[in-house]
């Protein structure tokens, strides 16, 4: 009877106080990279408006459990149990016990809270309008700042934009990061200009926004963000078929066809780089396969490659998924197949509902990103929580429309 109880909380609607905590906490974590120039007050902040919260709302809402039971929720809480037991037994780990903990933990929140806001649908979306809108309008600056302002070269790859070069802000380091990190929300904002009724002048201000968005991630020249932004967005088309989502994809294929001549010469010099080095990368790893293929290297432990006559020195696979298989062994990267498989599986099952269609799309982003690049996932706050956690979380938290129509029902 308790347990009982314990599921009809859970599924009762969370007032709006909580919902404008998780909202503004979830704005932070997403967007704060952008205003932030320091790490560690970015970390600050999200401890203190995101997770704190979350560990309340999760007391309160005794564990909920119904988010952990479901077949994802259990394949991710055995991922972060074998995270944990790795970093805690396996003596390459860079870290011990206390720090892997406390990686799950954070993890485990972070899901926790975008699972519980996506259940509010409306909540959900307006959070999406803030970040993607936020995303934009750094996008635009960033634009006019290193090619309006500082006069840089509009030149095929003489500029990679990661930075926008003025006080620290909106700082990711690295133009494929930089490149998957405004992907996710020129994602975001292909939903809602499909997925949404929109007025003439919302249209405009989205099309305005979108145009920044891809002309960054142009301008990043990382084909690894190309892609993925391409496969998420192409999804969201697909999953949303009406009159907008038809149109965008009439004007992509004639975008496609028209520039094909005109950029020719790029295309075959993208053909020529290849994947950039990253063959006697992946070779290195295969090398090594055999000693660490069932166990795993240790959690977080680098994957050390030096190219010949270079002192380039690199530390991961430069492939998410081969990195995680020499981290934590077959296991390890069992258990993160398994999650995404489930996860897909879930979207699918509850399509009907616009969320799932979107954490859908946002998956397919990061499992192609994930392909190439993503150097690590359990690790402190980054981009990679929004490439990746973020819609993981979705998909936990949309119901299969039964248990949707139930707790419906009850409210």
């Amino acid at each position: 009877m308790t347990f009982s109880r314990s599921l009809k909380r859970s599924d009762l609607a969370l007032p709006s106080a909580w919902l404008c905590v998780l909202v503004v906490g979830l704005f932070v974590q997403m967007s704060g990279l952008l205003f932030n120039s320091d790490g560690s007050r970015y970390a600050t902040q999200a401890y203190l408006v995101l997770f704190v919260p979350a560990l309340i709302l999760l007391a309160w809402r005794r564990l909920d459990l119904h988010i952990w039971s479901q077949a994802p929720g259990l394949i991710l809480v055995c991922l972060l149990a074998w995270v944990v037991l790795t970093g805690a037994f396996n003596t390459g780990s860079t870290h011990g016990l206390a720090y892997w903990l406390k990686i799950d933990a954070l993890i485990l929140l972070y899901v926790f809270t975008v699972a519980s806001l996506t259940r509010h649908e409306r909540a959900f979306n307006f959070l999406l309008v803030a970040v993607v809108l936020v995303a934009a309008i750094f996008a635009w600056w960033t634009l006019v700042y290193q090619f309006g302002v500082l006069d840089k070269p509009l030149k095929y790859r003489a500029v990679r934009l990661s930075e926008l070069g003025w006080g620290g802000l909106a700082d990711l380091d690295n133009p494929i990061v930089a490149g998957m990190y405004y992907g996710v929300f020129a994602v975001l904002l292909t939903y809602l200009f499909v997925g949404q009724k929109l007025r003439i002048w919302q249209m405009g201000v989205l099309v305005l926004a979108m145009l920044g968005l891809l002309a960054y991630v142009l301008f990043t020249f990382s084909r690894g963000a190309w892609l993925s932004t391409a496969a998420g967005g192409v999804l969201v088309l697909l999953l949303f078929p009406n009159i907008k989502s038809r149109t965008l994809i009439g004007i992509g294929c004639l975008l496609v066809v028209v520039s094909a001549p005109l950029f020719w010469p790029e295309f075959q010099h993208e053909q020529r780089i290849g994947v950039n080095g990253r063959h006697p990368i992946w070779a290195n790893w295969a090398e090594q396969f055999a000693g660490f293929w069932l166990l795993g290297a240790g959690a977080g432990a680098d994957l050390f490659f030096q190219l010949p006559n270079s002192t380039t020195r690199y530390l991961h696979a430069h492939s998410l998924y081969l990195q995680l298989w020499y981290e934590y062994g077959i296991v390890g990267i069992g258990l993160f197949v398994l999650l995404l498989l489930s996860l897909l599986h879930k979207g699918w099952v509850c399509r009907a509902q616009p969320l799932a269609r979107v954490g859908l799309a946002l998956l397919v982003f990061a499992m192609v990103a994930m392909v190439s690049d993503v150097y690590a996932i359990f690790h402190r706050l980054s981009p990679y929580w929004v490439l990746v956690w973020f819609p993981v979380g979705i998909l936990l938290g949309v119901r299969p429309p039964a248990t949707a129509k139930a707790a419906a029902s009850q409210q």
